[in-house]
């Protein structure tokens, strides 16, 4: 029972038994009906059979009757219709079948009728247009019913009397137009006798069918999960490229995408560990090495100087820095990601901190050759921390400096967007970045190459911390790049009321 396929197999059997069974006890519900056709499909069977006799046994009972005979001619001759025990339902005319003839109005004559049961002689015959009997051409058998006085209704069928012997009318008399033969309905025994065999044959086929289907659709739903547990657990072992088909029902084909997915980030984040590690391993062995190398020089005497010795601090020192600078951005780029450092966001006016960037990059713009370019069309107001946006945008244009040779253009801009944002855009004249390098602006100890320039300064960094702290506020950030054109930095951020809306919800 611990099998999802046994559990899905019992549970499509349990319903089609239970389906099976409410259609069992709807149609013994519905048995009436069936029944009383049965019942006709008897007498409609006897009814020919009887009239037949009628036209040969009315001449022989008025050739055989003695003078003191006291039976009346009508019953007699009925009588030995339901005495012949040769024909086939002999017995069953004999046993429960009634014969009566009746007259014009559908009352049945005295005297002329014979059964099992009692009182014929104030029954009445429902059917429709009686009297047509004595006129019609068509001997086929016409459904009614018998009402008796004090007893139950009878199933009947009347054919007319009309076309056979003579001696017919002189046995029942001038006003009968029609024989009737009735008989109660079909018991319940009787009923289960011819429905049971066709019941089980078809109930038989629909269960073998519904078995297969049931083992098919189980399987379709269990093979495809078992190979997302196969893979589950090769993914747990460390083999980071399984991958599963994408079938079977839409939740399941759903279940593989998503695993599918999921094992493409792992196999991702951990690629991304390595290189985070192996970035980080030769970030770190550069200046090591250098401050082990000097300090040792100095501990040994190779370098006992005065000038060699100061030269020797001056680099331990620089390259100490470093080091605790790429740390310092390293816990800074993690603290961000979990959330621990929280962002001060207070509502600001861009104009201000476009002004502070512009007396901040003034120097280096008359140094460099090239023009800041600072354009603001936007009157909202954003909700965000002033020294992190200050941060994100102080590495956008230290980067667009640093890839745009002398006398390009560097422009700063804001706009309006019509979702209740404002857009920031940093974009250079440089020589642009290679389209290969696009996707992995963002990422962690990447640095890009700008076509036709080896400047790969700083640790790559920049522009993660910078992601991170945009999606910090609610917006998102991208690149673009043109060969020759140069790039684009931009990075939306929601207004103060957009922002509160966002929290709100």
């Amino acid at each position: 029972m611990g099998s999802l396929q046994v559990r899905l197999f019992l549970t499509y059997l349990f319903i089609i038994v239970v389906t099976l069974g409410l259609a069992t006890l709807s149609l013994f519900l519905l048995l009436g009906g069936y029944r009383d056709s049965i019942t006709y499909g008897n007498l409609e069977t006897l009814g020919p059979f009887v009239r037949t006799q009628v036209g040969i046994t009315a001449p022989d009972v008025l050739d055989s009757r003695e003078p003191d005979d006291t039976v009346p001619v009508g019953a007699d001759v009925l009588l030995n219709i339901l005495g012949i025990r040769e024909e086939r339902d002999s017995e069953r005319l004999r046993t429960v079948t009634s014969l009566a003839v009746i007259d014009a109005q559908g009352n049945v004559l005295p005297d002329a009728w014979a059964g099992p049961v009692s009182l014929l002689d104030a029954a009445t015959v429902e059917l429709s247009s009686p009297a047509a009997l004595a006129t019609t051409s068509d001997i086929s058998p016409r459904r009614c019913r018998m009402d008796i006085p004090e007893g139950p209704s009878l199933l009947c069928v009347a054919l007319p009397l009309r076309g056979l012997a003579p001696e017919v009318e002189e046995a029942f008399g001038p006003d009968a137009v029609g024989i009737v033969v009735a008989t109660p309905a079909a018991g319940m025994g009787e009923v289960l006798a011819d429905l049971t065999p066709r019941l089980l044959f078809s109930g038989l086929i629909g269960l073998a069918a519904a078995l297969v289907l049931g083992f098919l659709l189980s399987q379709s739903v269990a093979a495809p999960l078992r190979n997302i547990a196969s893979a589950a657990r090769n993914v747990a072992r460390g083999n980071y490229r399984q991958r599963v088909p994408v079938t079977g029902p839409r939740e399941v084909r759903d279940l593989a995408a998503n695993f599918n997915r999921m094992t493409g980030e792992v196999q991702r984040s951990q690629q991304t560990l390595r290189d985070f590690l192996a970035n980080i391993s030769h970030e770190l062995k550069t200046p090591l090495t250098s401050i082990r190398g000097f300090s040792e020089a100095v501990l040994d005497g190779t370098i006992d100087d005065p000038e060699g010795i100061r030269r020797s601090a001056r680099i331990i020192n620089d390259e100490s820095g470093r080091v605790l600078r790429l740390v310092e951005e390293l816990l800074d780029l993690s603290r961000i990601e979990s959330g621990q450092i929280s962002m001060r966001k207070e509502p600001l006016r861009l104009d201000e901190l476009f002004e502070h960037l512009s007396a901040l990059f003034a120097l280096r713009s008359e140094d460099t050759g090239i023009k800041l370019e600072i354009t603001n069309t936007t009157s909202a107001r954003v909700d965000g921390d002033y020294d992190r946006l200050e941060q994100v945008l102080n590495n956008l244009l230290d980067n667009a400096f640093r890839h745009t040779p002398e006398g390009g253009l560097i422009r700063l801009s804001a706009r309006d967007l019509h979702d209740g944002a404002v857009q920031v855009m940093v974009s250079d004249t440089g020589v642009g970045i290679s389209p290969r390098d696009l996707p992995h602006l963002f990422d962690r100890f990447y640095r890009a190459q700008s076509m036709g320039n080896r400047n790969r300064k700083g640790y790559g960094l920049g522009l993660a911390i910078s992601r991170e702290i945009v999606r910090a506020h609610g917006g998102e950030i991208w690149a673009t790049s043109e060969p020759n054109q140069g790039t684009s930095f931009v990075f939306t951020l929601p207004t103060v009321g957009q922002a509160a809306r966002k929290a709100g919800s």
